[in-house]
Order: C-alpha cells, then sequence, then structure tokens
C-alpha cells in the first residue's frame, strides 16, 4: 500500500499521532492557552495569506466532489443542501474525525487541527465558509456554507 492508497481519514489520522502528542507536550510545556493561542494566530495566518494570493476559482461542482474525498470510507455522513454555481451548502451530521479525536481525548484541540483549516482551503478554492458549529465541538452537525467570492 503506498501513500496514494490512504483515504484522507486516514492520512489526517496519521497527522494527528504525531501532532496531538506534539501539542499535548508543548501545552505542559509553555501552557495550554499560549499553544491554542498559537494555533488560533496560525490559522488566521493561514486564512489571511489564502485570502490575498492568487485564488483558483474551483467551480462548486468540483469542490463538492472534493467533499467526497474527505468521506471517502465512510469518515463522513452529510447532506448537501444547496449546490449550483454560486452555493455549496451542507450538514456533517456524523464525523468520524471528531470520533478518532474523542478515543484520543482531544477533542479540545480538533477543531483547531483539523476542522479550522478547511477555511484557507476555501479561501484558496475563491470561496469564502461559514460555519457556526461543528461536531468536533459538541455540536449535533458541522453547518458548512461556501459561497463563491465575488
Amino acid at each position: 500500500m503506498s501513500a496514494d492508497d490512504l483515504t484522507m481519514y486516514e492520512r489526517i489520522n496519521i497527522h494527528m499521532e504525531y501532532a496531538v502528542p506534539l501539542v499535548r507536550s508543548l501545552q505542559r510545556i509553555l501552557g495550554e492557552e499560549v499553544v491554542i493561542n498559537a494555533l488560533e494566530e496560525r490559522m488566521r495566518q493561514d486564512i489571511a495569506v489564502a485570502r490575498e494570493g492568487p485564488s483558483a476559482n474551483v467551480e462548486m461542482s468540483a469542490f463538492a466532489a472534493g467533499v467526497e474525498r474527505y468521506a471517502a470510507g465512510g469518515a463522513l455522513e452529510y447532506e448537501v443542501l444547496v449546490s449550483d454555481e454560486e452555493y455549496f451548502d451542507m450538514d456533517v451530521t456524523r464525523c468520524t474525525y471528531k470520533e478518532t479525536m474523542e478515543q484520543i481525548e482531544a477533542t479540545d484541540i480538533g477543531h483547531l487541527l483539523i476542522c479550522n483549516p478547511d477555511f484557507a482551503v476555501a479561501e484558496r478554492a475563491g470561496m469564502e465558509l461559514t460555519r457556526t458549529q461543528t461536531c468536533m465541538q459538541g455540536a449535533p452537525r458541522c453547518d458548512f456554507r461556501y459561497r463563491k467570492r465575488s
């Protein structure tokens, strides 16, 4: 099996096997708040860089197909609410990424490591993402609302 054969879920799990212990060690050394603030700042920087850089202007239909990569192997259960040239709205109702983070007692940082990068990905694709809740943070669903950026 090569890395190309892994699902996105399997890839992210491998990353979390290394990232979570590293974050936990940094929290013990530097303090939890310092590390959380650093992760949040890094995400703000990633979003700003993505927003300022050239966007790929991905078609919504291609973007919707990309969601399938993250859902492969049953990693996500979701419902597409709207999918057209300007909008892609979906609700994730079951997230095995969250379940994995629960198993390793890391849902408190899961949104920072797994969920929040979605915003920079959207910006690079020429879209804006609005999300008011995540399963990772205890909500019953993740509400993804993508809009084509003008």
